[in-house]
């Protein structure tokens, strides 16, 4: 008989959806199954992060913080000890922030970490009750350490790692699972930072990477990655294996199943990342270095978002134009989506409810003669994806031309700024052309 093989040490994160009530116990019975070293990643419970959204918009009622909490008992129970140490630190900052009268960011920040505190001190209690040892972790006091960037942090990889190790591997080594919190981390001040939406994918691969680990999971409730969001396009295809390049165009460009960073410490590692669902395990995407066997082709759709058109004497000849621009809009606190150039102007897609402000930033361009600036206009921006893809450009459907207020191309991606009242008409059109025709038989 040959040896037995010890599975690779693997980083596996649970999704909010993948710990609803209704698939919690598959979730525990996924993680009881597992052999090897293992640490868990979880998002907050469906629904929570939204709850406590809710109670950071004015006016802040002593009534509605009283509701939120004790949803966070209902959809928590069982908690441990230190689970119900979350709950009232919950309180006392809810109680802060009436006091206050404003959601500042550092607050607000420490708010919306409650759900993935909350989420870990559960499933730690879940596996114990199951007879697994297991330990709820936070990932701030472990020492995940971010960049400390208002909205859109960066974790610190290797100024993280030494904490890192230094905190799991003595639970690892005496048969504990950690049960790690995703979505938020600590800056060099101190302060709790989140990462965003999907963050917890991010904290999985930064983990992995402080751990020096090359495998991760990342666990969804049903869906796996698919080559356009099936709710939008009914003929969507699943995606058995892309590239980082593609993962990281598609996670930039609106793809929601994956966090924008996520990418970037498995790249560094040279991680195996598997994104595989829940509820049906035949669902599952590999994302590793270099392409897949066949050509990818996937598309998003971002919207709806802002354009904004600047013509400037010169247009991108005029030398140190674009970085001015850019600059502009970063030190008023805009993020740029996209920039298109032509030989005269300059098309910006910003976040829609960003437009206003980059219109009042961008004005003083105009002041040169000739220059001019429109919008902003309601768009939607439509993302073709796929090593290659510029090969295909033949089958673009024949109307589309007017139909588009800024395109950029590049070997591996097509984006193109439509009205947003025509996103979903033109990512149909596209996915039809270059995914579902591409995959016919010849006949």
């Amino acid at each position: 008989m040959g040896a037995t093989v010890e599975p690779l040490p693997t980083v596996v994160k649970y999704g909010g959806a993948a710990l609803s009530p209704e698939m919690a116990p598959r979730a525990v019975e996924d993680l009881l199954g597992r052999k090897g070293l293992v640490v868990a990643v979880v998002s907050a419970r469906a629904g929570v992060t939204d709850q406590l959204l809710a109670c950071l918009e004015p006016p802040f009622r002593t009534v509605r913080h009283v509701e939120t909490l004790e949803e966070m008992r209902l959809k928590h129970p069982d908690l441990p000890a230190s689970g119900q140490g979350y709950l009232l630190a919950l309180e006392r900052d809810l109680k802060r922030l009436r006091t206050v009268g404003r959601a500042t960011p550092e607050l607000s920040d420490r708010i919306l970490t409650y759900g993935e505190r909350l989420s870990a001190g559960w499933f730690a209690g879940e596996l114990q009750r199951r007879g697994r040892a297991a330990q709820a972790v936070e990932a701030d006091r472990l020492g995940l350490r971010t960049d400390g960037t208002p909205g859109d942090p960066r974790i610190l990889l290797s100024a993280s790692a030494a904490s890192v190790r230094r905190g799991l591997t003595p639970l690892l080594r005496r048969g504990v699972l950690p049960v790690v919190t995703g979505f938020l981390g600590r800056a060099g001040d101190g302060r709790v930072t989140t990462l965003g939406r999907g963050g917890s994918d991010y904290s999985a691969t930064a983990l992995a990477y402080c751990l020096g680990w090359a495998r991760v999971e990342l666990v969804k409730q049903s869906v796996g990655l698919r080559s356009a969001d099936p709710r939008l396009v009914p003929g969507a295809r699943p995606v058995s294996r892309l590239s980082f390049d593609e993962a990281e165009e598609l996670a930039q460009f609106g793809a929601k199943v994956l966090h924008p960073r996520t990418m970037e410490p498995a790249r560094a590692r040279g991680m195996e990342v598997t994104i595989r669902s829940l509820e049906d395990p035949t669902q599952r995407t590999l994302v590793g270095p270099g392409p897949g066997p066949e050509p990818l082709r996937a598309l998003t759709l971002l919207g709806p978002v802002s354009l904004l058109l600047l013509r400037v004497p010169g247009g991108r000849q005029r030398r140190g134009v674009l970085a001015e621009v850019t600059l502009a809009l970063s030190a008023g606190g805009v993020t740029v989506a996209t920039l298109y150039t032509s030989s005269a102007l300059l098309c910006i897609v910003v976040e829609s409810a960003q437009g206003p402000r980059a219109f009042r930033l961008l004005k003083r361009f105009t002041q040169d003669e000739g220059a001019t600036l429109e919008g902003p206009r309601p768009a939607a921006l439509v993302t073709a994806i796929g090593e290659g893809l510029l090969s295909d450009l033949g089958r673009l459907p024949v109307g589309l031309p007017p139909l588009v207020l800024g395109a950029s191309a590049t070997s591996r991606t097509l984006s193109l700024a439509v009205p947003a009242d025509r996103g979903v008409e033109v990512l149909r059109a596209l996915h039809q052309n270059l995914v579902e025709r591409r995959e016919a038989p010849a006949g």
